[in-house]
């Protein structure tokens, strides 16, 4: 299933953001970042003062989709990788801007990224702030590609265990009849 993680949007971000609604202008993020920054997990508070982790990136260019909206104030970027790309290990993960800012990240638990086993990672990262939907020009919401599976999965479940159950019944009475005909045969 793919994980859905709100992002921290950077004050270099909110700067961006701010002259870009200021002349009018697009958002425009152009790709997605990885790293692997030592001590930190997905408890790790985030510092909105944080610029890009230079020094332990592990892949700076992944690329990015359009951004689908949550509402009018949050937007969605999703990050794929796909099984021709690793092998590496990562725990943050943040977006870049067409000037250069890091816009937003998150830390994440360690995520160990490996090349050609058919391994697909998906990430999702919200991004809020004021007109984000407007701003962006995201023009699809995010039920239209983000589906909840739970309810199916726990239809799913409860029919299985269902028919196990069921199975274990028949089987336990298929047993009990070969017992009293093996006693009537003198077999037992």
């Amino acid at each position: 299933m793919t994980d859905i993680i709100s992002g921290t949007v950077t004050d270099a971000g909110a700067r961006y953001i701010a002259q870009k609604a200021a002349s009018l202008e697009p958002v425009v993020v152009t790709h997605f970042i990885l790293a692997n920054v030592p001590g930190v997990d997905e408890t790790t508070p985030a510092d909105p003062s944080m610029g890009i982790p230079t020094e332990y990136l592990i892949d700076d260019f992944v690329a990015v989709q359009d951004p689908h909206y949550n509402d009018d104030n949050a937007v969605t970027y999703s990050l794929v990788l796909d099984s021709s790309v690793g092998d590496y290990d990562f725990n943050y993960y943040g977006i870049v801007t067409d000037s250069g800012e890091l816009l937003a990240y998150s830390y994440i638990p360690l995520n160990k990224k490996r090349k050609d086993i058919g391994q697909v990672i998906n990430r999702n990262l919200v991004v809020p702030f004021s007109n984000a939907k407007q701003l962006t020009g995201a023009d699809l919401p995010l039920e239209s590609w983000q589906f909840d599976y739970e309810a199916e999965m726990l239809a799913m479940q409860t029919c299985i265990m269902q028919n196990s159950a069921a199975t274990i019944s028949a089987l336990s009475s298929a047993i009990k009849n070969h017992e009293r005909l093996l006693t009537l045969e003198g077999k037992l």
